[in-house]
């Protein structure tokens, strides 16, 4: 908060981890260097990365084709659906459940989407980076054959496998569904808050979205040969892949990551049959790759943190301090509590969800709870600190898509989760003692 650099943040986070973990000063500092290089030997954060950089170059493919302007003409032409603030936001947020599969897809395709729109309609990039985050996270966990919840259904099958539960995995993933109060409830704060027409906006800060229509006309005069095929076919050719990789291997996360390649091998193959040259979409495409290298920075250095913070044992620190017998009532809250502590301390709902899965299950198991009940607290809790930790790698992938500083995505998205939170713990409560 002081610097305002969340590059400084970060990495003076990883400074004192590494400091904590080696119990020496000049050992700490010199861990810390090696922290970050280690990221780079985690097969599945290099793909992430990876992904990262090709979503940054398809995007402004499609963008620098004239192919979102030509989508956002039709949507906005005369009786297209696009014609006011509201619309605007309803359409860009029903795109992000077009890469409901995986969150930072869906993300990046609300940004993509979503910036003409909004800055044709005087919407702010804060909003932008809001309908981004709500859409990414909570949607993914709510989706059982998604990356997050293949994740989550593989951590089950191993405590069904030790005998801890009796019925099969995904069972108790569609039983949770109905309780994942906050996910559900955040993904419909986006559509919530456009027909409410409000909007808020950074304390102080007088700033407002400058737009120059004209230009934006001009703009589109001048891609008139280009169709809403130049943004179309990039999402297809990214999208169908992962149905298919994954029904053929049940890997959702190799078929992500291979579905950035073939979108980005097949984009070009479909440009240059539309007389764009091999230069110029080369061109393109690393433009596009350049755009995403300060989110990819932020991201080395936030699985870098996260590293350190699961040496350190934060989460089954936490976890410890609710080891002791609670009453039958209180245990859904108490799981929700505990898991926005820690996914807001590591930043991360996976690895929340990593960590908290066998503690939880266990948990529920030996005081009689409802399993589905106290699976869903967690995933709620663990989405809250994925969506609002400063360090969270959904904070910074959905302010990138949207063109807004982190910092400002955190200010003016903090309340509207905090809310929702408190609503959430209000539901486990009298659900809980209900039980």
């Amino acid at each position: 908060m002081t610097t305002r650099q969340v590059y400084v943040a970060i990495f003076t986070g990883i400074m004192a981890g590494s400091i904590l973990l080696s119990q020496t000063v000049i050992g700490g500092i010199a861990d810390s260097f090696n922290a970050i290089a280690v990221t780079f030997s985690s097969p599945s954060s290099v793909k992430s990365l990876i992904f990262i950089v090709m979503i940054g170059a398809i995007i402004n493919v499609m963008q620098q084709s004239g192919g979102v302007e030509a989508l956002i003409h039709q949507l906005s032409r005369q009786r297209g659906p696009v014609k006011t603030k509201v619309s605007a936001q309803l359409v860009t947020f029903g795109f992000g459940f077009l890469m409901c599969l995986e969150g930072v897809g869906s993300m990046m395709l609300v940004g993509v989407v979503g910036r003409p729109l909004f800055k044709k309609f005087e919407i702010s990039n804060e909003r932008l980076a809001l309908v981004a985050n709500c859409t990414g996270a909570p949607l993914a966990w709510l989706v059982p054959f998604s990356g997050a919840g293949v994740f989550l259904t593989s951590l089950i099958t191993s405590e069904v496998e030790r005998g801890t539960l009796s019925e099969q995995p995904v069972s108790y993933v569609l039983s949770a569904l109905p309780y994942q109060f906050y996910t559900i409830v955040i993904l419909a704060l986006v559509p919530l808050l456009a027909l409410l027409k409000k909007e808020r906006l950074v304390a102080n800060t007088g700033e407002t979205v400058n737009v120059d229509n004209e230009n934006m006309n001009n703009r589109a005069a001048a891609h008139s040969s280009a169709t809403a095929f130049y943004l179309l076919v990039p999402i297809a050719l990214l999208i169908t892949p992962i149905g298919l990789i994954t029904y053929m291997t049940d890997d959702i996360s190799s078929a992500v990551y291979l579905s950035g390649f073939i979108s980005l091998i097949g984009s070009g193959v479909y440009f240059r049959a539309n007389k764009v040259s091999v230069e110029q979409y080369i061109d393109w495409c690393l433009q596009g790759m350049k755009n995403m290298l300060p989110a990819a920075i932020i991201l080395v250095l936030a699985f870098s943190l996260s590293r350190v913070s699961g040496e350190l044992g934060t989460g089954k620190y936490l976890a410890s301090l609710f080891a002791g017998e609670l009453p039958l009532g209180l245990v859904p809250v108490a799981i929700f509590v505990l898991c926005i502590l820690i996914s807001f301390s590591t930043g991360s709902s996976g690895a929340t969800v990593s960590i908290m899965t066998p503690i939880v299950i266990s948990l529920a198991v030996s005081t009689g709870s409802s399993v589905p009940l106290c699976i869903a607290a967690m995933i709620s809790g663990a989405v809250f600190g994925d969506q609002s930790s400063p360090i969270s790698d959904s904070v910074i992938v959905a302010s990138s898509a949207a063109d807004c500083p982190p910092e400002k995505h955190f200010a003016t998205q903090l309340p509207y989760t905090l809310a929702v939170a408190l609503l959430s713990l209000a539901f486990y409560l009298v659900v809980g003692l209900s039980a």
